[in-house]
Formats: C-alpha cells, structure tokens, sequence
C-alpha cells in the first residue's frame, strides 16, 4: 500500500509512534497556551506577542540548529530537545495549577521552549532521512510525518476543548509534558548506523556561511525559500486570530475554538494522504501552487463568512492547501540537498517559516486591534493571491528540483 510503504522500517515505525504521542501533547499544549494569553488580557496583540516570542526563539535556535545536525548525532540532539521541552511543560503545569500564571511567565516559557523547538525541528526532519535507506520512499515517509502532525491537529485540539472547560490550562501542560518525554523514550529504541564524527575541528561561521551561499546558490531552493516565507507571512499567521474570530464573530468560547483547530487539521489530514500517496517529486511545484490557491481562496472565505459551518469548511481547506505546500516543498528540499548540506539546508527552511510566523503574528494582532478582524482577514486573503502569482512566475526554476530529484531516485 502505498500510503505506508514508509512504514516498512522498523526505526520509522518507532520513530512516528513517538512523534504522534508528542504532536498531540504539543497541540494540546498550543491551545491552552493561546486560550491562556486570551483569557488574561483579552487582547490580540498581546496573544500576537505570545505567539511572538516562542517563534522568536525558535526562529534563532534553528536558523544555527542546521550546523549542528549535519555534524553531531541527530538521534542525541532530539532527545535532548524533548526533555528540556517536557521538563519546561511540567513546570509551566505546576504555575499554572498554583494560579501563578501571568503574561511575562508565559512568554518565558514560550521562549524556553521555543528555543528548544527551534533546534529540535530541523534535526529531526533531515534524520527521517536516516530511516530510510530506499530514498524513493522519503517522500511518503515526509508525507506520513505531516498526516501524523496534522492528525494530532484534530485530536488535540478537540481534547483541548474538553480539558480546558473542565481542568483547566495547567492538567494541558501536564499532558504535554508526559507525551513529548514519549519520544525520548521511543529514540532508545532507534538503532540506526553508528555516528560518525567529522574529523575537520568545527568552524561554526564557515559551515554556516556554506550552507547558506549553497541554499540561496541554487535557484530551485532558493526561490522555494522564498515562497515559503512569503506565503507564512501573509497566510498562515491568521491563525493567531482563531481565539478572538472564535469569541468576537460567533460568540463562543474554548469548545469551538477547538472545533477550529481540529478543522485546521482535518483538512490538513486530507491533504497529507494525498501527498504520501505520490510516487516520486516530478511535478510537484505545480500541486504545491495549486494547493496555495486553494488556501488563499479559503481565506477569503472565512474573511466574508457569518455561518460557522462554513467557516469550519474554510478553515479545513487552508489547512490542506498549507500541508501540501509545506511538506511538498519539504519534500523538494530534501531530495534535492546534498547529504552533507541537508541539515543546514533544512534549517533555512525552518527558519523561514518560523520567521514568518512570528513576524506575521505580530503584524496581524497590531492590525487587527487598528482596523479590526474581518479587514485583517481580507487583507491577508488578498496578500495571498498575489504570493500565489509571484510563485506562478517561478514554477519553472522550481521545477528543476523536481528533475533533478527525480534523476537521483
């Protein structure tokens, strides 16, 4: 079956067990966090600030965390990273439950964690290479490891609903700080080919610098880049804006504010499937601006919608189109990378979209709070439409990627 060839190793098996039990944790703990910062200053720029400062974090950490995966132990490197995450968690669990909580703790922890995000992520995508030896399959494994995410979309979000009402923001904490220690137990059991040290003594500038002139040296990695962040920036930041759309257009409270999340991720499900059923990367960048359409068009969609229902088909799409433009373009990245280069490479990646991210939460909880929700939403629907054609423009240079993928399969 197509869908789970990927799964045909042992170690990738082992490994996404313990990537699905940490991403509901983690989505689960993105929920309460949000609610929390909204529940204590009923502001959206503030929540845009606390969106901020955990992307900030993460945007620093892995813009370096590259150097560090192509040259240390990435099994070692994410273990680390989630036990400082669950450790963090639990903590922030314990203030929580104390009533200790305020708006500086908060971004606190958001920075702490974030950081550790930001070396994690990186790491962890470019070591899914290392589980699985017939590269044909790296783009179901990549796709697989989004419908996982984009399941824990669903799932967490929707237990959120339900804790948050009942137990409060600090029993989800609690939750994802016993489910990210999972994978760190799960790694144990991950045996791939003993690690090899580079010989060369480690000349963090240099390594970065060649990383970065061979990512922005080749066009297809370059423009995909490029598009990335651009598309976060003016797209995929109107999520910070789900808690006061959930509170302010349709009167609701943490129970459909979860509804929204899980649509996020449903969509994102289907989106996934779709992707890990692909055989190969040839022409690929066309999918991936089809999808991108698709999410601008949601967009402005949920910025005219009055009717729930339609708003939760809306959002379901932007979810899909935003799996298939991120792991599609993952995907690309990847195949194309030198192995030596991969990490750094992937890096950038990361740090495009979580600069975007935090950027782009910022900038739309400002504007919002000037000119309200529903413009806010309709700017951003409009700003997409254009990154959609800039990137029309470009799908031939993106192609090669595809080409040049596909020869080395």
């Amino acid at each position: 079956m197509k869908f789970l060839s990927a799964l045909g190793y042992k170690n990738y098996r082992i490994f996404i067990s313990g990537q699905a039990l940490a991403n509901i944790g983690n989505m689960v703990h993105q929920v309460a966090v949000s609610w929390l910062a909204y529940q204590l200053t009923e502001s959206v720029f503030i929540l845009g600030v606390v969106t901020f400062s955990n992307q900030l974090a993460a945007f620093f950490s892995g813009l370096l965390a590259g150097v560090v995966a192509d040259r240390f132990n990435k099994k070692l490197i994410i273990q680390i990273s989630h036990a400082l995450i669950g450790m963090s968690s639990l903590l922030l669990a314990l203030v929580t439950y104390l009533d200790l909580s305020t708006v500086l703790l908060l971004i606190v922890f958001q920075l702490v964690m974030g950081f550790m995000k930001g070396v994690e992520m990186p790491t962890r995508q470019a070591f899914v290479n290392d589980l699985i030896p017939d590269k044909a399959k790296l783009t179901n494994a990549i796709a697989l490891n989004s419908t996982v995410f984009n399941t824990a979309r669903v799932v967490g979000p929707a237990i959120a609903g339900i804790i948050i009402p009942i137990a409060g923001e600090e029993f989800c904490f609690l939750v994802y700080g016993v489910m990210s220690l999972a994978i760190l137990i799960a790694f144990f059991f991950v045996h791939t080919d003993p690690f090899q040290a580079k010989s060369t003594k480690l000349n963090f500038r240099s390594e970065f610098l060649e990383g970065a002139n061979y990512a922005f040296g080749t066009p297809p990695i370059k423009v995909s880049l490029l598009f990335v962040f651009a598309f976060t920036l003016v797209g995929v930041s109107f999520i910070v804006l789900l808690p006061p759309l959930t509170g302010e257009v349709f009167n609701a409270g943490s129970e459909v504010f979860g509804y929204m999340n899980s649509a996020l991720g449903l969509g994102a499900i289907i989106g996934g499937v779709f992707l890990a059923s692909r055989v190969g990367t040839h022409g690929i960048q066309k999918f991936i601006f089809g999808a991108a359409v698709i999410f601008s068009i949601s967009l402005l969609t949920v910025s005219f919608s009055k009717f729930l229902t339609i708003t939760l088909i809306a959002i379901a799409f932007t979810g899909l189109g935003r799996v298939v433009v991120f792991a599609g373009t993952n995907t690309l990245l990847q195949t194309i990378s030198a192995d030596d280069k991969r990490g750094r490479v992937l890096s950038f990646y990361i740090a495009a979209f979580m600069s975007a991210v935090t950027l782009g939460g910022m900038l739309v909880g400002a504007l919002a709070d000037i000119v309200g929700l529903i413009p806010t939403l309709l700017i951003e629907g409009l700003l997409c439409v254009v990154v959609c054609l800039a990137y029309a423009s470009q799908l031939k240079v993106v192609g090669n990627a595809g080409k040049i993928a596909l020869e080395g399969q």
